[in-house]
């Protein structure tokens, strides 16, 4: 339905705004896919060189090959279980993987994270976990066995999909991203491999993902439409919006994130979302809780500035910051994040491009979760913050 080739782009270029393209073949069938499912109307730009192709691999699946589907066809979401599997196909076949396990949802689904790096990243995952966490409590460290860690102690960005289960897209781009970080050969993929750990958790709120599948195919089986079928609970204990748990820690979901933030250290959290048109990375707006270090607030603007560059110097339009999120909010799951020094980057897709449940790909994608109030309103506070503005229709 949803899933945001901007946004991949963006995770790409998040490590690196090098993108220079090694020589490595190129997967045909798979590339004719993303071709025909990435709109092409010419008032719209949705995808760059980063993720226009995909590489091919002698050893590890694409999703195409694991699914029987490339993510984002038309009319096909994926339930935790494929999803799953693919992971673990791909932690299977590639030896610049490793899969773990973060607890399980309070209906008994399984929270992954495949962890992305070079081999030698991978065969010293611990200690560069165990180094992390000596410098996220240094106390009693001298200034060079401190300098000694911030040398050799990789960072980790930990990439977090679908906390909100009507979000439908990053689960599906995540399965790709994941292949393309553990098989490409440019240098862009290298630096990231070779200087950070990357870890992916493709599905957040696995319960309410598995119920917003059903949901989506019992509309379409109905013929009633995309969002014919509500999404009435989304966990087993939550009616509404689980990402409001951060404080109360009350749900599997919430208890599983603040044990793995606490094991890993992670230095980026990446919180994918699908809420605002076109591509929303936050800086917040302030004011901001006074518990989250002005240092990580300053790092929030540093990394959307930069995301926000590069997308729109490669002409994708609408990419934006500030006048969504304020910075304050401590119920959000990603609390954990913030009051532990680490900076939690927040960023939503609206529209999603490939795979987009509009027939139509010729009119701007549109996204079921907005009334066409909050659409125009915040297309209006937005559109002005843009360096490169969406098309006039869109600011309406």
């Amino acid at each position: 339905m949803k899933a945001p080739r901007l946004v991949a782009s963006a995770v790409l270029l998040a490590a690196s705004a090098s993108a220079a393209i090694a020589q490595q073949p190129i997967d045909s069938a798979y590339s004719a896919r993303i071709k025909e499912l990435t709109p092409t109307d010419p008032r719209w730009k949705f995808t760059t060189e980063l993720v226009e192709t995909l590489p091919a691999s002698a050893t590890v699946p694409t999703p195409l090959k694991v699914l029987g589907y490339v993510p984002s066809t038309i009319g096909r979401l994926s339930h935790v279980t494929d999803i799953n599997r693919y992971f673990r196909a791909v932690a299977a076949a590639s030896p610049r993987t490793k899969l773990f396990s973060f607890g399980m949802s309070d209906e008994g689904r399984e929270m992954l994270g495949l962890v992305i790096a070079d081999e030698a990243g991978i065969e010293n995952l611990e200690k560069h976990r165990t180094d992390l966490g000596r410098l996220a409590d240094p106390r009693g460290l001298g200034d060079a066995e401190k300098e000694r860690l911030i040398a050799g102690a990789r960072p980790i960005y930990w990439l977090s999909g679908s906390i909100h289960s009507p979000e439908t897209g990053s689960p599906e781009m995540l399965m790709e991203l994941a292949y393309r970080l553990a098989v490409d050969e440019s240098e862009n993929s290298r630096r990231i491999r070779s200087t950070i750990i990357t870890i992916i958790t493709p599905v957040t709120e696995v319960d309410g993902r598995d119920r917003m599948v059903d949901a989506d195919r019992q509309s379409r089986a109905l013929g009633i439409g995309t969002g014919g079928t509500p999404l009435v609970y989304w966990g087993k204990y939550t009616a509404h919006d689980n990402n409001r748990d951060g404080m109360v820690l009350s749900r599997k979901l919430s208890q599983n994130v603040m044990a793995a933030f606490l094991r890993w250290k992670p230095v980026v959290v990446h919180d994918l979302h699908e809420s605002v048109p076109f591509l929303y990375t936050s800086t917040g707006t302030g004011p901001y809780n006074d518990e989250y270090d002005p240092i990580v607030v300053d790092e929030w603007n540093m990394l959307a500035y930069a995301e926000i560059n590069e997308l729109t110097r490669r002409g994708l339009p609408g990419v934006w910051t500030h006048g969504f999120y304020d910075g304050w909010a401590p119920n959000y799951t990603l609390l954990a994040v913030r009051i532990g020094n680490s900076i939690a980057v927040v960023e939503g897709c609206g529209e999603g491009p490939r795979g987009a449940s509009n027939a139509d790909r010729a009119a701007p994608p549109d996204n079921h979760m907005q009334s066409p109030k909050w659409h125009g309103l915040v297309s209006a506070l937005s559109c002005r913050a843009r360096l490169l503005p969406l098309p006039a229709e869109v600011c309406r």
